[in-house]
């Protein structure tokens, strides 16, 4: 099977986490880094999470999940140490199209979740197709040591850049070759090597404004 790799906008969202425990820990946390509004249905759980539960950033219900627990959510994520219970999960939400990832078990997911790679607003998403989570593991760490936090900058940087040129540049060809010399340019290296005020030339020379701003 091939996934179709997807970004999904979960700020607000109802995200409905189905156990409490290391596994749940892990899918908690990005969740929480993406706004979503997080409910975790478990008799007990791992003391950060009952630290982001006193915190208000979690709520939590203590207790066994129930069928009623899925209706309105837009993503569910089953974590439990039950296949059984799981694959019950992952049956109740298939029946009402909702997304679904039950860890550990690709085949009753109809997404799942991949090893990322942040730096910024840089988001770098492995997947294996759920063949093997360590490799997708392994990749992810040898890119985490390729890229450094440079590349957060970077691209701060860039996003700024395009702002001002589609408000203040007409012309969507010219638009499109000031960001293209900018992306092919030594700027990222400048960045990485700590040289921002020739970085700040480099881009003032690039792209040809007067009164750009910039946060570098």
């Amino acid at each position: 099977m091939r996934y179709f790799p997807v970004f999904l906008d979960l700020h607000e969202k109802p995200a409905v986490v189905i156990g409490g425990g290391a596994v749940a820990e892990r899918k908690v946390l990005p969740l929480l880094s993406c706004g979503a509004r997080i409910t975790v249905i478990s008799p007990s759980l791992t003391r950060k999470l009952s630290y982001l539960v006193r915190a208000g950033a979690l709520r939590h219900r203590k207790r066994r999940w129930r069928s009623a627990d899925l209706r309105g959510a837009f993503v569910v994520l089953a974590t439990t140490n039950d296949p059984v219970s799981n694959a019950e999960v992952a049956r109740r939400v298939n029946s009402r199209a909702h997304l679904i990832n039950v860890a550990d078990d690709p085949l009753r997911c109809n997404f799942i979740l991949p090893s990322v790679v942040t730096r910024g607003d840089l988001i770098i998403a492995v997947s294996t197709s759920g063949k093997s989570p360590a490799v997708a593991r392994r990749i992810r760490q040898e890119l985490e040591r390729t890229l450094g936090n440079a590349y957060g900058r970077y691209l701060r940087m860039m996003g700024e850049v395009r702002v001002q040129v589609q408000e203040r540049v007409s012309s969507i060809r010219r638009r499109r070759s000031i960001m293209n010399r900018l992306a092919a340019s030594d700027l990222l290296e400048l960045l990485q090597s700590g040289q921002t005020v020739q970085a700040r030339k480099r881009i003032l020379r690039i792209v040809g404004l007067k009164g750009l701003h910039l946060s570098l």
